[in-house]
């Protein structure tokens, strides 16, 4: 909708009274707030919309200026509603409703009724390239959305027109007819139902208190022409219902809608059995509609619903949708009413389910865990924090965020109590420290920590995040140096966390609150040495002669890097296949299943790769300083299988270069064995 362009003559009154009322308002602007300025530029536009009114009379088109600011459907009421009707009136390719009804010119009302719905979708296929596909809608709906009401507060604007020439007029008229001939598209053909499909929806689990949530797709195709639905009637079954409907819909849905291009088109109060056209089916009629169908041109309209809170058991089940009925017009305005008993003898299921219903917080392991180390804490005092155990809180399917309240882990401590040698612990969720922890079972060596989140944590939904214990220790007795320490969060914690979703977490059926994950252990010294896997753990095999058994061997070599702390250390050169302290590297054979292997003949020795230095068959290595081992070890199995080996402790003395007075136990044991080998005898 445009203004009229008028003989110049009437533009430059226009222009003339507009100077003049700025000339006036000027001298008073200069002092006045930005309020009053505010409103003198109203009365400013109403009266240039007064004077455009009155060039443009002789039934051309004006704007009023009016602006839009909410959407509109049938139903709606209010001074909008008359405003919209007044300005698709305005245009004669898109007047309400013929002179002399109401609603025509003059006779505007409040009421968005049908012929205001029509009036729209006529207006929404004028401005086709505008407002429909690909800018916005694919079809005319008839409703006032955000694409229809954009484009009418673009046309609707005041605007002050230019003074020109007769020739210049007429050829702007010239393209205004040609841009309304190549927009003005109406209804072609007598148009027939060609294509019904009904299709699930995107999720067909639906949890109480959704909005808008979609519960059936209809896709449609007509052929031999145009059609203009006006009325569709759907039906809603709980599962195992038909004709008595004990289980009522208006008891589980608070609205049902119709969507068309991801806009609303309508939407109906479904809270009350009289809002059913039959009540005891669970028949609904949407009505006054006006969905646009282009010939041969598939499209989806989607039925969707706003489902009640608290359900009842009998609501929270399998419901069944089906379309009953569609009317539609074609271009002689010749209407056609399809039923299920012709075309729509399918249905659909969606299910409505208890809210939080999928909602869930799972304890997996963490990649990050840590891997067991030998932590430096003091003889005197108490030690710095210490990540000790990394986990995974996983809410995998989860519709809602999952809000936490507590978390639970276990900690277990070697040859004395978790008070003895713990002396704080806070555990760092997402980035978020909870620090307020209770602990049960202090006294003994194995002990429970309770975390009190209290909400502070919200994960997601769908989301994986880390959560990391972390442990102060107390000073160390002499007599408790090398003892350990592991986390984890067992089965039964997993159980007793607590977290809220939709609703609260809990192990009923389905099980909401699941899972475990348990961390490496850990050594406690004053001082040591901390022993790590070098890279190089690649076994290598020799076969001399295939009839010769006893040529048939393994060769494995490992490094290892051995690092002093507090003290210096001094580590014997020598190793033995057998668990011991006298040594400088102990180890194992293992078969395949990571069983021990007695038999066989097996030979080694170590050597100083680099790092600390040789005192007689000692390495010395300095405190803060790293040595690295080699050890060499073949072995002759008795029969053919996969082996390797398996190293289980290091061996020090931190005073001299004497018998080794302590061990580093080489942990996890999955970090300090080689590679499986087969051995062929």
């Amino acid at each position: 909708m445009t203004i009229v362009k008028d003989i110049a003559a009437k533009a430059g009154v226009a222009l003339v009274a507009l100077a003049m009322i700025f000339s006036a308002y000027a001298p008073a602007a200069q002092a006045q707030s930005a309020e009053d300025l505010q409103k003198m530029i109203n009365d400013l536009l109403a009266q240039i919309a007064s004077l455009q009114a009155q060039v443009g009379q002789g039934g051309s088109t004006t704007a009023s200026g009016f602006t839009w600011t909410r959407d509109l459907s049938t139903g709606s009421t209010g001074a909008d509603v008359m405003e919209l009707q007044k300005f698709l009136n305005a245009d004669p390719d898109t007047r309400v409703a013929a002179a002399g009804s109401v609603g025509s010119a003059g006779m505007e009302t409040e009421y968005y009724g049908p012929a205001t719905a029509a009036a729209v979708s006529k207006f929404q296929v004028k401005y086709r390239s505008e407002i429909l596909s690909p800018a916005g809608l694919v079809n005319p709906t008839g409703y006032f959305g955000p694409s229809t009401r954009n484009k009418a507060n673009a046309l609707n604007t005041v605007v002050v027109p230019p003074v020109a020439d007769d020739e210049d007029e007429d050829m702007d008229e010239d393209e205004d007819m040609d841009e309304e001939e190549e927009e003005d598209t109406t209804l072609s053909g007598e148009a027939s139902l060609d294509t019904f499909n009904i299709n699930s929806a995107a999720d067909d689990t639906i949890e109480e208190g959704s909005e808008d949530a979609e519960l059936a797709e209809f896709e449609l195709e007509f052929t031999d022409g145009d059609a203009l639905i006006s009325r569709i009637d759907v039906q809603l079954l709980a599962d195992g219902q038909s004709n008595t409907n004990t289980v009522k819909p208006w008891d589980a849905f608070d609205t049902l809608s119709l969507w068309v291009d991801g806009e609303k088109v309508a939407e109906e109060d479904a809270d009350n059995e009289d809002d059913y056209l039959d009540e005891d089916l669970g028949t609904f009629r949407f009505s006054g509609l006006d969905i646009f169908g282009a010939e041969d041109d598939r499209f989806d309209v989607v039925l969707a619903g706003s489902v009640q809170n608290n359900l009842d058991a009998a609501e929270l089940t399998t419901w069944n949708v089906s379309m009953e009925a569609l009317r539609f017009f074609d271009a002689d305005d010749v209407s056609t009413t399809e039923n299920s008993g012709q075309d729509f003898g399918v249905n659909e299921n969606f299910t409505l389910e208890e809210a939080g219903n999928d909602d869930e917080l799972i304890v997996k392991t963490s990649a990050n865990d840590p891997t067991s180390t030998t932590f430096e804490v003091e003889d005197d005092a108490d030690s710095d924090w210490y990540e000790v155990f990394i986990f995974d809180l996983d809410t995998d399917d989860s519709v809602n965020d999952i809000a936490l309240d507590n978390i639970y882990v276990t900690v277990a401590v070697s040859s004395t109590t978790y008070n003895t040698i713990v002396d704080d612990a806070e555990l760092v969720i997402d980035g978020t420290t909870i620090d307020d922890v209770t602990v049960t079972n202090g006294g003994t060596a194995t002990a429970t920590l309770n975390f009190n989140v209290d909400k502070d944590v919200t994960i997601d939904a769908g989301d994986r995040v880390e959560a990391a214990l972390k442990l102060k220790f107390n000073s160390l007795a002499v007599a408790l140096e090398g003892t350990t320490v592991m986390a984890e969060v067992t089965s039964a914690n997993a159980d007793a966390n607590v977290a809220e979703g939709g609703d609260d977490l809990d192990n009923t059926a389905p099980d909401q609150l699941r899972g475990s994950a348990a961390g490496d252990t850990h050594t406690l010294r004053t001082s040591g040495i901390d022993t790590i896997m070098s890279d190089d753990k690649s076994p290598s095999t020799q076969t001399v002669d295939a009839n010769d058994s006893t040529k048939n061997y393994g060769s494995y070599v490992v490094e290892l890097e051995v690092t002093a702390f507090g003290e210096d250390a001094w580590v014997p050169l020598t190793a033995t296949r057998n668990a011991s302290s006298t040594v400088g590297i102990a180890y194992e054979i293992e078969d395949d299943t990571g069983a021990s292997v007695a038999t066989g003949t097996v030979t080694q020795s170590v050597q100083r790769v680099s790092g600390g230095t040789i005192e007689g068959n000692y390495v010395h290595i300095s405190e803060g300083d790293t040595a690295k081992l080699k050890l060499t070890v073949t072995y002759d199995p008795v029969a053919s299988g996969q082996f390797r080996a398996q190293i289980l402790s290091v061996g020090f003395n931190d005073t001299s270069a004497a018998t080794p007075t302590q061990t580093d136990s080489t942990l996890p044991e999955e970090d300090f064995e080689t590679n499986t080998y087969l051995i062929t005898n």
